[in-house]
């Protein structure tokens, strides 16, 4: 073969032969059916599905990996890490760049009737935190080669999912020790999710069937119905119509506090409850909060703040991150340079 037609076939070669194929991980999509989660009233299915994303190494090697739950927010399922924010690809480049060390990524769905369970357990939308910290976990820990301990396993959450991480810490140092809430919703019971928000709560009081709740969805009527499933989820009565204590009541044209029911439910929020959990909170290894100044959810920012001070007038470690960005424009770029790394770093291997 003349020197011309094998140079021409090197350069052929170059062009179409990647330089470096890149290992990537596997995504496994588990079926289970959750004890915790049956016979709730608003008729959610017990059976429930979740992705696992394998890294790279997991089909070739015998070890153990550390475990993080990552936990969406409200109106979105676990389909938003893969599809929006683009999970896997990011965990594949943060792996092979060794930005992060190899683990196994847990993605939950926890949408449900209201749009959102707020990771709580609730006589009314199920038991949706010992489903998570409990059924998942064991069923993990049984189907994957993890390090099957509270120092190897971290949740992150967003919005939603922020919430339902920080109540995690409080309520379950146990089982997870490594924190990351990315915009936590509704960390107090203030602005666009207090008494002051018309909308909300004037929407939620003209609910009388949970048929109602399912137009309103229809119709795109979204604080009156996430304000019906976070009161389901963490103020729940199952006497009362629609199974929750209405906090706030119509004077003439005004709403207002109805006491004793919006004491109750602000007490609720963990803002209120540091102290109550300030043995559990400084059991955990690292404990971060982020917000965004820009963020459109107007409770975000100061409740979050606040939460930090009270974190840190109760002396419990922790990173506050805050940074120019809105609720979800800048998420992607903050799981690579940030979520991520801080899990990495903090959790035993």
């Amino acid at each position: 073969m003349n020197h011309g037609i094998t140079r021409l076939i090197f350069l052929l070669m170059l062009l179409t032969t990647p330089a470096w194929a890149q290992p990537a991980g596997t995504i496994k999509q588990v079926s289970i059916h959750s004890t915790a989660l049956a016979g709730n009233l608003v008729g959610d299915p017990a059976d429930q599905t979740f992705a696992v994303y394998l890294p790279p190494s997991y089909e070739t090697s015998t070890k153990r990996y550390p475990v993080v739950f990552l936990l969406h927010g409200i109106g979105d399922t676990n389909d938003v890490w893969i599809h929006h924010f683009n999970v896997p690809a990011m965990l594949d480049d943060l792996i092979a760049s060794h930005t992060i060390k190899e683990m196994i990524v847990v993605m939950p769905n926890a949408k449900n009737r209201f749009m959102g369970s707020y990771y709580a357990n609730s006589p009314i939308t199920g038991r949706w935190e010992d489903f998570i910290a409990q059924e998942m976990v064991a069923r993990v820990d049984h189907d994957f080669r993890t390090l099957a301990t509270a120092e190897s396993r971290g949740v992150a959450g967003l919005s939603m999912g922020g919430f339902g991480a920080i109540r995690l810490a409080m309520h379950r140092p146990d089982v997870f020790s490594v924190i990351y809430a990315i915009s936590p919703c509704c960390l107090d019971a203030i602005e666009d999710i207090g008494y002051g928000n018309s909308a909300s709560w004037n929407g939620l009081l003209r609910f009388k069937t949970y048929k109602d709740v399912d137009t309103a969805i229809k119709r795109g009527e979204f604080y009156p119905v996430a304000a019906l499933g976070l009161l389901s989820a963490i103020d729940p009565d199952p006497a009362a119509p629609l199974h929750v204590k209405i906090p706030v009541q119509q004077v003439g044209h005004e709403l207002m506090p109805r006491e004793p029911e919006y004491t109750e439910f602000r007490n609720q929020f963990p803002l209120q409850q540091v102290s109550r959990f300030r043995e559990n909170l400084c059991k955990l290894h690292a404990l971060a909060i982020d917000y965004g100044f820009n963020d459109e959810f107007a409770h975000i920012p100061p409740s979050t703040a606040a939460f930090s001070k009270a974190l840190s007038d109760a002396h419990i470690p922790h990173l506050l991150d805050t940074y120019v960005g809105d609720h979800r424009q800048q998420v992607q770029e903050r799981l690579a340079t940030k979520v991520f790394p801080f899990l990495s770093s903090n959790l035993k291997d």
